[in-house]
């Protein structure tokens, strides 16, 4: 009998919007498939509904509990948010950056409640509540930390995606990461890390905890295989979560400098931002280039994946790995991306992807590839066997094999 385990998910869980959800979907997943199914606890960041009667979720867990919304802006004002983060600046701040409108309501109490309502002897959480492993350790819970991003490395990269006017507030909380960080994460039993890179540096800190590399990953079985299907010659694709600084970044890097390089060389180039949450200013830039559609947020993406002669991955910032990037791949796509949007996938990027050094070689490649049908059903090709060999829940269960759910407590 394996480990009674309560996983607990910071948002409504279902559908399946960001790259958080993907995650925390891709492993509810894993640890159905090894046993028990988890008890599963959720909170609300501030979608307004709970999670809908006979979701996908209740097929995988033995239960589902709502934790509670989540203070959306606990702050109460804009005062409030300055001596927060001038308290992280003196060392004086209580709360994680990333976990504070959860820190409002106790969201750790809750967690330990449930578990102990559930019975689990097992938690796995965010990496962002490690502030709160040492109340778990005393409720006699072993404690995995689920890191879809090395935090200090994920705070980091929030500071370069920002311009210097705008940079005060990310410091601060760097400065607040990395110190609870070094401080609380290393208290969990076991850590999971996306990218073997980001292991390493957090196990230069949490000396005292297990530290695995649990990659993001897709169902590879359940994705339809668009390799061999005949796309829109002229569909450039690009799916993301435009709230996301970094995505946001590289719409706009896309619609300022690649889309007009490859439009000046094919006209009928027609450029899709596909995902929900595009700010104003945004949507105003996006709506007066030629040759963009951003039709929103859209419940089921593959009839956009399988137009798309070619998908973009201009993403330079942020840290884990890309749900966008493995998604792609899983499909069968040709993808065009910057190193960073790779970030945890070793493979020959010849045979599965193509890797481009600026928004001139991505312009000039994506050419190249609108103009190449067989030179696209090859590297879609080999992007679904890389997939299916590496990017697997397949492959998931097999690295869950070395952790320590894999024996009983």
């Amino acid at each position: 009998m394996g480990p009674r385990v309560l996983f607990v998910v910071p948002n409504v869980p279902w559908p399946l919007a960001t790259g958080g959800h993907l995650r925390d979907w891709q492993l509810l997943n894993l640890l159905a498939r090894r046993g028990p199914a988890p008890a599963v606890l959720y909170f609300g960041a501030g979608e307004g509904r709970a999670l809908a009667p006979g979701s996908p979720i209740a097929a995988l867990a033995s239960s589902i509990a709502f934790g509670g919304d989540r203070v959306e802006h606990p702050d109460a004002g804009r005062l409030g948010t300055v001596a927060r983060k001038l308290s992280y600046l003196a060392g004086a701040g209580g709360t994680h950056p990333f976990a504070y409108q959860y820190d409002a309501i106790d969201a750790v109490e809750t967690i330990v409640r449930e578990a102990r309502r559930v019975d689990a002897d097992t938690v796995v959480v965010r990496g962002f509540w490690c502030h709160g492993f040492a109340r778990l350790r005393a409720a006699g819970l072993r404690v995995v930390a689920n890191c879809p991003d090395a935090g200090t490395r994920l705070a980091r990269e929030m500071v370069r995606s920002v311009g210097l006017a705008s940079r005060l507030g990310p410091l601060c909380n760097l400065v607040q990461v990395r110190r609870l960080e070094r401080r609380c994460l290393g208290q969990a039993d076991e850590i999971w890390a996306p990218t073997a890179s980001e292991r390493a540096e957090i196990a230069t800190f949490a000396t005292t905890a297990r530290c695995l590399v649990v990659p993001n990953l897709v169902d590879v079985r359940a994705l339809p295989d668009c390799s061999a299907v005949t796309p829109d010659d002229d569909a450039i694709l690009f799916v993301a979560n435009f709230a996301y600084a970094p995505n946001a970044n590289a719409a706009r890097r896309l619609v300022e400098r690649i889309l007009p390089a490859i439009r000046a060389e094919r006209p009928t180039a027609r450029l899709r931002l596909v995902g929900g949450g595009m700010a104003p200013a945004l949507r105003a830039q996006v709506a007066a280039t030629p040759g963009v559609d951003a039709p929103g947020f859209v419940e089921d993406l593959a009839p956009w994946y399988r137009a798309a002669a070619v998908v973009l991955l201009p993403v330079r910032e942020g840290a884990g790995m890309l749900f966008k990037t493995i998604e792609a791949l899983g499909l069968g796509k040709a993808t065009v991306g910057f190193p960073e949007a790779y970030r945890g996938i070793d493979a020959d990027p010849e045979s599965a992807f193509l890797t481009v050094p600026s928004d001139v070689a991505m312009a000039e490649t994506t050419l190249r590839l609108l103009r190449d049908a067989s030179a696209r059903r090859m590297l879609g090709t080999g992007a679904r066997a890389l997939a299916t060999d590496r990017l697997s829940f397949e492959h998931g269960t097999r690295v869950l094999d070395a952790s320590i759910l894999a024996a009983p407590r």
